[in-house]
């Protein structure tokens, strides 16, 4: 991002920081625990893989007249537009994954962030392959095509990999139906989030040291050989991940997912997104990303206290444990993803800054 303002970096990621978290806790605030973390959370969620598109993808110029309009203005089209495509995007969830069940239900809730590792993983790790490989494509293609595919992938891997069958005594399992797959749901969704933090991890590494390949023989570097090579790496290592906390140490596969991916990943999103890797930009790799990965895990359990006793501020003293629904887990990791990283997102792509940053001209 090119800023034109005064405030350069660090100080800007330390200020837009702070708004990110004045206006993500003043929306918490309008929400009760029962209605905040089904209904909410899993709302706010379908606006993050279309969000994912336009700031990534589109560079939050697409679609027109986005790229001549001046902050706010742009920020609000985009934030409006995005806002269209995931309210069609959260009816299409509920009814087909949902089955028009109210309150959303835990496996609703959990295809819903598949759709967001998802939509990471196409954009960051295959380079919007397939869409983006057809020569001549139109941003509207790589983009929407982007999403079906993110989509019908998430829908996939839902199906095949989450086992609800420890759910069959609840009250919505008859009408909705849930996938019988391979895994319990639990440990599938605590994988996947495992491998979304190995994977902005290794953005913040800029994907050393597999980068050092492609300069000596290209074709390695193309896809869809990148993607296959970075997937499986990516794979490996969020296995050997959850393999140390959840079977060596013996952590609690939903406790293991809050504390450690969900925590990192939202450390991630701060260094990348608002702090822009600074203050270390100019620091060559891999020297670079072990700092940030560092700073990632120090933001981590600082961010976890936070929201914990943000909890406690807002909502008051909620049961933790399985034995009790995870319910203080559920609105921490809801308050984290759900929330602020939706307002993270808009804020950085869609309104760049704004106001701490002058309003950006217009293209010719």
């Amino acid at each position: 991002m090119n800023q034109k303002g005064e405030i350069k970096q660090p100080l800007l990621g330390i200020l837009g920081t702070v708004v990110v978290f004045f206006i993500a806790f003043g929306i918490i605030t309008w929400f009760k625990p029962e209605t905040f973390i089904p209904w909410a959370g899993e709302l706010a969620m379908c606006l993050i893989p279309f969000s994912i598109i336009i700031g990534m993808v589109w560079q939050a110029n697409y679609p027109a007249p986005a790229a001549k309009l001046e902050q706010p203005l742009k920020g609000l089209y985009l934030l409006l537009f995005n806002m269209v495509v995931g309210s069609l995007v959260a009816a299409w969830s509920i009814k087909t994954v949902g089955g028009f069940a109210t309150p959303p239900t835990p496996p609703l809730i959990f295809f819903t962030i598949m759709t967001v590792i998802m939509t990471f993983w196409c954009v960051v790790v295959w380079g919007c392959w397939p869409a983006a490989g057809i020569k001549g494509n139109h941003p509207a293609f790589v983009g929407f095509g982007t999403l079906i595919v993110s989509y019908a992938v998430a829908l996939i891997l839902f199906k095949t990999l989450f086992n609800f069958d420890f759910m069959k005594g609840a009250p919505f399992y008859a009408a909705v139906m849930p996938p019988s797959g391979a895994f319990n749901a639990f440990s599938s969704l605590a994988f996947f989030l495992t491998a979304l933090a190995v994977i902005l991890a290794w953005v913040e590494l800029d994907f050393w040291p597999l980068s050092l390949i492609p300069p000596k023989a290209p074709a390695f570097g193309k896809q869809p050989i990148w993607g296959i090579v970075v997937s499986i790496v990516v794979i490996l290592v969020a296995l050997l991940i959850q393999w140390i906390f959840v079977d060596n140490m013996g952590m609690d596969v939903f406790v293991y997912s809050l504390k450690v991916p969900i925590c990192i990943i939202f450390g991630e999103f701060i260094m990348l997104l608002l702090m822009q890797t600074s203050p270390v930009q100019t620091v060559k790799q891999p020297g670079k990303g072990i700092i940030l990965i560092i700073l990632n895990i120090i933001l981590a359990v600082v961010m976890y206290y936070l929201y914990l006793w943000f909890s406690f501020l807002i909502a008051g003293p909620l049961p933790s444990g399985g034995a009790t629904g995870y319910v203080q887990e559920l609105w921490i990791a809801t308050a984290l993803l759900g929330f602020t990283f939706p307002v993270i997102a808009s804020y950085t792509g869609f309104f760049n800054f704004w106001p701490l940053t002058e309003p950006k001209p217009p293209k010719a």
